[in-house]
């Protein structure tokens, strides 16, 4: 291709509305969940800074809190942006989570209400 039809294209793309993608992220990794009395803790593959609790022994969502929030540039693109759940560990009736910037909350399994530790 020479340096015309590549200009042609840009071109093209610009005035058709279609934009090149210049940041794409790779699919968030599925994190083990923990499961103690009955109950199991995961962060759902599609739902960011999301922490749900299930009763195991019917799969009904008992509660569910969102840990943090993160604050989104609208000029940029959602899925650069985003920010998910890397791991969960239980500590007695605490919760800790890592997420993928290496930030650590803690949530309290009695109270749901999160501290950062």
């Amino acid at each position: 291709m020479n340096r015309l039809s590549i200009l042609l294209l840009i071109c093209a793309a610009l005035v058709s509305g279609i934009h090149p993608a210049f940041a794409e992220r790779s699919e968030p990794r599925e994190v083990a969940p923990i499961v103690q009395d009955g109950v199991r803790y995961s962060a759902p593959h599609g739902a960011m800074a999301v922490v749900v609790a299930t009763e195991v022994k019917t799969g009904k969502e008992l509660w569910r809190v969102q840990v943090y929030k993160t604050r989104m540039v609208p000029e940029l693109e959602s899925d650069v942006q985003d920010v998910f759940i890397t791991s969960l560990v239980l500590k007695e009736d605490t919760l800790i989570i890592t997420n993928e910037r290496g930030e650590k909350y803690a949530l309290d399994l009695q109270t749901r209400k999160v501290t950062r530790p």
